[in-house]
């Protein structure tokens, strides 16, 4: 494994993704890939929150003298086009995650359906953008907090993120929690 990864997680709103795109901006010497894992429904909610991230990459990109170059990619992350020395920004885990395990109606699952299999080809898809990129900032939604009566399905997809969260800490260089705009440092795990 010859990149970085840095692992950053909040609640909603925290601003992890501001300080995610400035972090990457400010060490990024080749290109910077933001890749968008969300699955874009159509609908005016998902419209806008596609619209607000755009508009704050293109700020942050502005600020920092460069620009992301957006790759939309809600599954199968690990064929994405990168290339050597490319800093990746990914965002974000959560929603790689949902999309891996439930896809659409009518589409092949990529890696089988449901949260293990996901898991699996989710984590070697990180370590094979991690071979050729030279940054990796993966950002993920802290969801461990909420109600505890939730269906089985849920809770499956719950322990496969927190599962995800530990293994991507293990391999960071950096773990980053963001409260309030906040940056909270972890422990680095592995480099």
């Amino acid at each position: 494994m010859i990149g970085r990864l840095i692992l950053v997680t909040g609640g909603s709103g925290s601003g992890k993704s501001a300080w995610a795109e400035r972090t990457l901006l400010a060490r990024a010497r080749g290109r910077a890939v933001y890749l968008a894992a969300m699955e874009n429904d159509g609908s005016p909610e998902a419209a806008a929150r596609v619209a607000r991230h755009r508009a704050m990459r293109a700020e942050h990109g502005r600020e920092a003298g460069l620009e992301f170059l957006t790759i939309e990619r809600p599954v199968d992350v690990g064929g994405a086009a990168v290339r050597p020395g490319d800093c990746v920004l990914l965002e974000d885990l959560g929603n790689l995650l949902a999309n891996e395990s439930w896809p659409p109606p009518g589409a092949p699952p990529p890696a089988g359906v449901g949260a293990e299999r996901a898991e699996e080809h989710i984590f070697s898809g990180i370590r094979a953008l991690l071979e050729r990129a030279e940054l990796l900032v993966v950002v993920s939604c802290d969801v461990f907090a909420g109600g505890t009566e939730y269906g089985p399905g849920t809770m499956d997809y719950i322990r496969t993120l927190a599962s995800l969260h530990r293994r991507l800490a293990a391999l960071a260089c950096q773990t980053v929690e963001v409260v309030c705009g906040i940056p909270i440092a972890g422990t680095a795990g592995g480099d």
